[in-house]
């Protein structure tokens, strides 16, 4: 199907895991610039990283054939022969090997959480490098764009994909009056399909709920905020990514290992509501 050289990537996980494989990516392509990146995983997020220049075409991870491939079977016409590629696959060694017989490049099968205690884009980017000759910066932003709007607005996502991570409906509330008296007049809430399920829009009552279509409605609605705080999310990963002034806060997960990347980003620790504010304020008056 692709006449061109292409090189395949796969992943087929939650926006937050797919965002801390863009250092390792954004470096192949540098490694690769002749080659067409073909993605395989969930179509809104392949469609939001060819948006950014990661990739050039995708193939939905539901399409026809591929459930013989993930098996390590057949390689489907529409993926055709690609010349290397890079799996983030649970158990991706029988793909690796299929991949492998019509490849001239390294194929290379990642596991998406491994037992190391390691920031995991760094743990990537590391895994890559040890079978293409990519060059890792020291700081992995800077594989990121520079930001090129100003805000107009402060942006508060009050969910993410494990409940455990997030604090009480109320704590968002008191957050947002905390920002309006220090100076910041205009503050929205992000809604998206797992808020929009597992919480009371009542709760959010009479305040400034912004519901993107999709994650690329998400990247535009982001990058025009002056300030963005949230839990250890996607969200918070987009966030970073697009170099707004980022606060993540992480209630039972290690910044340490699942730290969203970004040039403006602030990690804070916070078992609890009242240590999670408390360092939100020293944060914005320092």
């Amino acid at each position: 199907m692709y006449n061109k050289k292409s090189f395949l990537i796969c992943h087929r996980g939650a926006l937050g895991d797919f965002i801390l494989t863009w250092p390792a990516i954004y470096c192949l392509r540098k490694v690769l610039p002749h080659y067409q990146f073909i993605g395989i995983g969930r179509t809104e997020y392949m469609r939001l990283a060819g948006s950014f220049g990661l990739l050039d075409t995708y193939i939905d991870k539901e399409s026809a054939g591929l459930l013989d491939f993930f098996c390590g079977k057949s390689i489907p016409e529409k993926i055709g022969s690609p010349h290397g590629a890079v799996l983030w696959l649970t158990e991706g060694q029988k793909v690796a090997n299929l991949l492998k017989k019509p490849a001239s490049l390294p194929v290379v099968s990642i596991t998406p959480f491994p037992e190391e205690q390691t920031h995991l884009a760094q743990y990537y980017c590391s895994a890559v490098q040890s079978h293409f000759p990519i060059t890792v910066p020291q700081e992995l932003s800077d594989c990121f764009p520079l930001r090129a709007t100003e805000g107009q607005y402060t942006l508060i996502h009050p969910g993410s994909g494990s409940p455990g991570k997030n604090y009480s409906p109320q704590f968002y509330r008191v957050l947002a009056k905390e920002l309006r008296r220090l100076g910041y007049p205009k503050v929205g809430f992000i809604f998206g399909p797992v808020e929009e399920e597992k919480m009371n829009a009542e709760d959010f009552a009479g305040e400034w709920i912004e519901r993107p279509k999709d994650v690329e409605a998400l990247a535009g609605l982001l990058s025009c905020a002056s300030l963005y705080i949230g839990n250890d999310s996607g969200v918070s990963h987009l966030s970073g990514f697009v170099g707004i002034p980022t606060i993540v806060l992480y209630k039972i997960t290690d910044p340490k290992i699942w730290g969203v990347l970004g040039k403006k980003v602030t990690h804070i620790s916070a078992a609890d509501e009242e240590s999670a504010l408390r360092k939100i304020q020293g944060c914005l008056r320092s």
